[in-house]
């Protein structure tokens, strides 16, 4: 499988423990999600970019 094109994602972490969240959510401006563990292949996410960004639980590590 090709790994997505993440050109222009907005990347997020779990904000509580990071390394114990097991990795980042990459929100696209088309508002689909893709999660990535550590050591793995993006892919696509069930989470919606709406929670990335408004919940607490997640923080924003780039744009």
């Amino acid at each position: 499988m090709d790994e997505p094109d993440l050109t222009g994602a907005t990347v997020y972490e779990a904000a509580d423990k990071p390394t114990l969240g097991g990795g980042r959510w990459y929100v696209l401006p088309d508002d689909t999600t893709y999660y990535q563990p550590f050591g793995s292949t993006p892919r696509r996410a069930l989470v919606p970019a709406s929670t990335l960004r408004d919940m607490p639980t997640w923080t924003e590590v780039t744009s």
